[in-house]
C-alpha cells in the first residue's frame, strides 16, 4: 500500500508545465488520464483506510 502513496504523491506533483511538454495533440488526454488515476487511487486509499478502521 505504500507504493500506492507514493504513486499518488508524485502523480500529484505532475503539473502542467511538464504536461504542456507534451505534443500538443496528447496534452488533453494525459492530463485526463492523470486526473482519473489519482482519483481512482485516492479512492482505493480512503477504502483500505476505512476496512483498516473497521477491522482493527
Amino acid at each position: 500500500m505504500e507504493s500506492l502513496k507514493v504513486l499518488l504523491r508524485d502523480l500529484e506533483c505532475i503539473s502542467l508545465a511538464d504536461i504542456s511538454a507534451l505534443p500538443e495533440s496528447n496534452q488533453h488526454i494525459i492530463a485526463e488520464h492523470l486526473e482519473e488515476l489519482q482519483d481512482e487511487l485516492k479512492e482505493a486509499l480512503n477504502k483500505e483506510r476505512q476496512y483498516n478502521t473497521a477491522h482493527c
